[in-house]
């Protein structure tokens, strides 16, 4: 066999290949266009915000975060700066990132001493307990209402003349609004299960039982597949900590971002 018979393609490896290319290239092309028209449908008021959250995540990622609460700072600045979006559920989302960085500094740096471990978790709650605030006032709000009646709420707080839609397509990100809304009416329930757990387990190692029982119960009537909580309340019941099976591991409970 010569060796130009080696790398030698036939002719239905190479109708395989052109159409495998195809097929990459207009899932590329579709992703590229779709993405940036989701992009393009974003309130451009808010869009620094939800990239210094995302940010936040990608630099938090296995550490406390503390050191990046800047980050935090400054899109809770631009959400504040917005009417319609001062008592927006990305707030409460910001609360409960410090909250969880608090905790996490708190529980698991070894170097933090009694007295300033005390002082995390008293600073955690107060974050955490603003969280709640801001998901249930924001529940109050919207929870329960159509697509129609939330429209309807936005109409007078959102002006397609704002010069910051200059350039975009206002009925567009309007109608993005809306759906984020509606999205938010399901997960903003759970949002508030995290907050309720956090305070819990704050409870929990502040060696007050009774309180830390009455969040994690409270978290679980939300959301009865919220496995920190199932793990808080086996250990407060005298149990061991819940550890997720691979199944859990590989698919946990199906939870949206926004």
């Amino acid at each position: 066999m010569k060796l130009k018979d080696i790398f030698e393609i036939s002719q239905g490896t190479r109708k395989l290949l052109a159409i495998t290319i195809s097929v990459t290239l207009s899932a590329i092309v579709f992703a590229y266009f779709y993405y940036r028209g989701m992009n393009r449908s974003e309130d451009p008021r808010i869009m620094e915000a939800k990239e210094l959250l995302l940010e936040y995540e990608k630099m938090t990622r296995g550490i406390s975060g503390i050191e990046s609460f800047y980050i935090l700072d400054s899109a809770f600045a631009i959400f504040s700066s917005i009417p319609d979006y001062d008592g927006s559920y990305e707030k409460g989302v910001i609360y409960n990132n410090k909250c969880s960085g608090l905790m996490l500094n708190a529980l698991y740096d070894n170097d933090t001493i009694r007295g300033e471990k005390s002082h995390l978790l008293a600073m955690a709650m107060e974050f955490c307990d603003s969280s709640i605030f801001i998901y249930k006032k924001w529940l109050d709000e919207w929870e329960g209402l159509s697509s129609e009646q939330i429209a309807t709420k936005l109409e007078p707080k959102m002006n397609a003349n704002d010069p910051a839609f200059n350039g975009f397509n206002f009925g567009r990100i309007f109608k993005r609004r809306v759906k984020n809304i509606v999205d938010a009416q399901y997960e903003t329930p759970r949002r508030l299960s995290v907050s309720l757990t956090n305070k819990g387990t704050i409870f929990r190692h502040l060696n007050e039982p009774d309180s830390a029982l009455v969040y994690v119960r409270m978290a679980l009537s939300l959301w009865e597949d919220n496995r920190t909580a199932e793990s808080n309340l086996s250990v407060l019941m005298g149990g061991e900590p819940l550890k997720p099976n691979l199944i859990e591991s590989l698919f946990p409970p199906e939870r949206k971002k926004n």
